[in-house]
């Protein structure tokens, strides 16, 4: 079993999502199964973009759980349409959405705290096909309603799916070679490094305006020693593992 995890750029159209579909075919044909997760498609003024839609009306500032519905709907569409994607090109795949996905959280809307899983229905999918896509960022309380998992919230999402199911490694498919040594944008020394621990992670999440990662999310991933890898989306190189210790 692996994780890919795909971002807004990723899923922004159809030729960015093609190389999402090329990834997956790759993930398959090294692994039993792929569970994927999707954020939503594009970034902010982008039509189905999370912030696009959470600045529909003013008054969800009042209103923070219909302001968590509006906001879950980005990730909907963008399952929804990379499942219709990946079944044209013969990829036997199943959405996994709401009480499927099996996150329960708290009713703290916009920053829902996760307080159990079930991988039930999930794990049933897998029994019939090798492929199940399921919407990040959202979870549901225990009464049925929607919530949404803080900023970045997709890559927690993926991180609980793998260790729900004991995944090999989540990969996180990013516009980026991977963790680099400094800022390109200011360093004309910068590296790619192959690999980077947890911890330097972390630190790189306390530090970055736009972090690569969600913080939550990577202390989740060093808690159950769930290995990440952060490769670049239009290639196949094999950008940066993040683990415990430095091989």
């Amino acid at each position: 079993m692996i994780v890919q995890k795909f971002g807004g750029i990723a899923m922004r159209n159809t030729a960015s999502r093609e190389i999402c579909i090329r990834h997956i075919k790759e993930g398959l044909t090294k692994y039993k199964s792929v569970l994927v997760v999707v954020s939503a498609m594009g970034r902010n003024g982008d039509p189905y973009s999370t912030d696009t839609l959470i600045q529909l009306t003013d008054a969800f500032q009042i209103a923070p759980e219909a302001k968590d519905v509006a906001a879950i709907c980005g990730e909907l569409l963008a399952s929804s349409v990379l499942s219709a994607e990946c079944l044209k090109q013969q990829i036997p795949c199943q959405l996994a959405y709401g009480v499927q996905a099996g996150i329960y959280t708290d009713d703290n809307f916009g920053d829902a705290s996760i307080i159990k899983t079930s991988k039930e229905v999930i794990e049933e999918l897998l029994q019939h096909v090798p492929c199940v896509i399921v919407p990040g960022f959202q979870g549901i309380t225990t009464d049925n309603r929607f919530t949404t998992l803080g900023r970045g919230g997709s890559d927690l999402t993926a991180i609980v799916m793998a260790e729900m199911f004991g995944a090999t490694a989540v990969e996180f498919f990013k516009d980026v070679p991977g963790v680099m040594s400094s800022d390109p944008k200011t360093s004309s020394n910068a590296k790619k490094l192959p690999y980077v621990t947890y911890n330097h992670l972390q630190h790189l999440c306390d530090t970055a305006t736009h972090p690569l990662i969600q913080k939550k999310a990577v202390e989740m991933a060093a808690k159950h020693q769930i290995p990440l890898h952060i490769r670049p989306f239009g290639s196949s190189d094999d950008g940066t593992w993040i683990t415990s210790a430095i091989h």
